[in-house]
């Protein structure tokens, strides 16, 4: 074989290892974005990655079970809203009466009927379990609003707004800490009223709202320190 031939076979041969790297440099780019894109399209189908906490298993370190009601004066009748079942809970799935029994995953605050009993569920103490992102927690689950007398409102609420009901022009919002007990207080927390304080139910709660879903006393590392029996209203009127 002459020089220049030699020469010829020589740079063919490395035009060819470098069209393959290149080749190959494409299809692992390719496959990256393929598998980064399905990653990203399974989290946006889920919406887990709009949750404010991981949606993880039902973790009952602490386990305490709030009772949340809304009372709306809308101008014609004052309206209680019902709270759904299955907020903060994906891919829920529901028995018979309406009660959400399973999902694929849980956030630290949810509910499992729609009595107004929150589960709050979670590994640790935390002050950060509140009526802020609870109401966070809820519009992820349900974005279209909550109806009220049959008219759809969105899922909002702070020291001047629930459910787009805003005070002024005679209009008040309150926030009622167990109302006709001893312990009762018009609050000024608003969001950030810490849900795990305020357990309603107890091992003797049989009926409602407390039955079928939270039938138990509070679980809490060295003991529920805040007793039971509490009530947590927001009032618009």
């Amino acid at each position: 074989m002459t020089q220049a031939r030699k020469k010829k076979v020589l740079e063919e041969v490395r035009r060819q290892r470098q069209r393959r790297t290149i080749i190959s440099l494409v299809v692992v780019a390719i496959l990256i974005g393929t598998i980064g894109y399905a990653v990203y399209a399974l989290t946006q189908s889920k919406g887990d990655g709009n949750f404010p906490f991981p949606c993880l298993a039902e973790i009952t370190t602490v386990h305490v079970h709030p009772w949340l009601q809304i009372v709306v004066n809308t101008g014609t009748n004052n309206a209680t809203v019902q709270i759904p079942a299955a907020i903060g809970i994906l891919d829920p799935q529901f028995n018979t009466a309406g009660v959400a029994i399973g999902g694929s995953c849980f956030e630290p605050m949810h509910t499992h009927d729609a009595s107004g009993i929150i589960h709050v569920e979670a590994a640790s103490v935390s002050n950060q379990y509140t009526l802020d992102a609870f109401f966070t927690i809820w519009k992820v689950t349900y974005p279209n609003g909550v109806p009220v007398n049959g008219v759809n409102r969105p899922i909002v609420f702070n020291a001047t707004d629930i459910l787009g009901f805003k005070v002024g022009q005679g209009h008040t919002l309150s926030l009622l800490i167990d109302t006709g007990q001893p312990s009762y207080q018009n609050s000024t927390a608003y969001g950030a009223l810490d849900l795990t304080r305020y357990d309603l139910c107890s091992a003797q709660s049989t009926t409602a709202p407390c039955s079928p879903t939270a039938t138990g006393p509070p679980q809490y590392p060295g003991g529920y320190p805040y007793g039971t029996g509490h009530t947590i209203m927001i009032n618009y009127s």
